[in-house]
């Protein structure tokens, strides 16, 4: 990541704020919302800080809005930046949810209510879809790395690996590549 730059905390809160609102979908369907606020309006992250900041986000466990916000959060603003960036991003979804466990309760089974649940899986899948291509786009820059990440969906889908497997073996063989590229760089 590029050099840490204090913001106040103030412009953190409204920031994390604005994305809180706007990640819907969560995970994948949040990384345009990341770079969208952070990288495009706010120019505080370049496009590859914020990805790079979203795979570790998702490699820890907790909620990935939240580990990606206070990581963020730590950068641009210190500790303080890092629990005020957590906490206005967690606020919409918190009061979202709160709203719809009060104006829902008792009416899951109606049928309005699930032809709208139906009716915005399919968009959610397509926001995971494009932010993927989106992340694959930026990030992938080798045809071994599209290689790498097609063998790994594809041991994901197969149900062969699971998730936290999957990123540690990801990030043992990038250390292997790492450890490979220096000795032969230090070889005469």
């Amino acid at each position: 990541m590029a050099s840490m730059v204090r913001h106040s905390l103030h412009s953190v809160f409204w920031s994390f704020l604005r994305i809180g609102a706007g990640a819907f979908g969560g995970g994948m369907a949040a990384l345009p919302v990341f770079e969208a606020e952070l990288a495009t309006r706010r120019r505080w992250l370049t496009p590859h800080d914020v990805a790079e900041a979203y795979a570790i986000s998702q490699s820890v466990p907790g909620v990935i809005i939240v580990n990606f916000a206070v990581l963020t959060g730590l950068r641009l603003a210190g500790k303080r930046g890092a629990l005020v960036a957590a906490c206005a991003a967690a606020l919409p979804a918190y009061f979202i949810i709160l709203a719809l466990a009060a104006l829902f309760a008792g009416r899951w089974e109606n049928r309005w209510v699930a032809a709208a649940l139906a009716g915005l899986r399919p968009a959610v899948v397509a926001v995971v879809a494009g932010a993927a291509i989106r992340l694959g786009r930026g990030q992938l820059r080798s045809p071994f790395a599209w290689l790498a990440a097609a063998a790994g969906a594809a041991l994901l889908f197969a149900k062969i690996l699971p998730p936290i497997p999957l990123i540690l073996l990801g990030a043992g063989a990038g250390l292997a590549i790492h450890l490979a590229r220096r000795k032969t760089e230090a070889a005469p």
